[in-house]
């Protein structure tokens, strides 16, 4: 978004920057780390609810969400999590899950999606 008052370049609008990435692991678990230099977002959704409801036999699809010193699942098919500057957010998957991923950041900051 620009404005007449400020000079073109001279002006960032918070999570204006936006990754996006995709983990679908194959026969292991596979994990993603997400980091920026100033404060940010990641969402994350799921294949977890497909047509018809959740899985018959549930068959261990899960997201593990790890933010410097603490880590939880999700069995919900979508999460938003936020970090601070230089926050490491660590989403890992299990075979059969498909996550598309998001991380929303400032314009200029250094951000990353990488796999772990």
């Amino acid at each position: 978004m620009s404005s007449p008052n400020i000079p073109r370049g001279k002006y960032c609008e918070a999570l204006s920057k936006i990754l996006v990435s995709s983990l679908v692991p194959g026969t292991k678990h596979a994990a993603l780390k997400c980091t920026s230099d100033a404060d940010f977002i990641v969402h994350c959704s799921t294949n977890y609810f497909i047509p018809g409801g959740a899985p018959t036999a549930w068959k261990g699809y899960s997201i593990n969400v790890k933010s410097t010193g603490s880590g939880f699942g999700s069995a919900s098919p979508t999460f938003t999590v936020g970090g601070v500057p230089n926050d490491e957010i660590t989403i890992s998957a299990l075979p059969g899950t498909a996550c598309f991923i998001t991380l929303q950041t400032r314009c200029r900051a250094k951000a990353r999606i990488e796999l772990v």
